[in-house]
């Protein structure tokens, strides 16, 4: 016996009709140090008792800078703060000086 399959999407976002507004740029500016941290480790995959150990906080305090971090990112799960990391890295990264 066959599991059915999950039913698929007939179009890509991209290919829906009607218009579209591109998405608001985020005000990364707002973001602590701290919270800038603990989201590049947040993206790389750590979880909050391994970005704790890393910061030498506790995570009781990971777990409040990740909600800051949403509420201020806008986003309500870490894959949704990881993808904002990774696709604005160079504007949140201090190892980068700015261009």
């Amino acid at each position: 016996m066959s599991r059915p399959r999950p039913s698929t999407p007939t179009t890509c976002l991209c290919e829906r009709s009607g218009p579209t507004a591109p998405p608001a740029p985020r005000d990364l500016s707002a973001l602590t140090e701290r919270e800038t941290s603990v989201l590049l480790l947040l993206a790389s995959g750590l979880g909050n008792v391994s970005i704790a150990l890393r910061l030498g906080i506790t995570e009781r305090t990971v777990k409040k800078h990740v909600s800051s971090l949403f509420d201020k990112l806008g986003v309500r799960s870490r894959l949704e703060a990881a993808l904002i990391a990774i696709l604005d890295h160079d504007r949140i990264c201090r190892r980068r000086a700015p261009s």
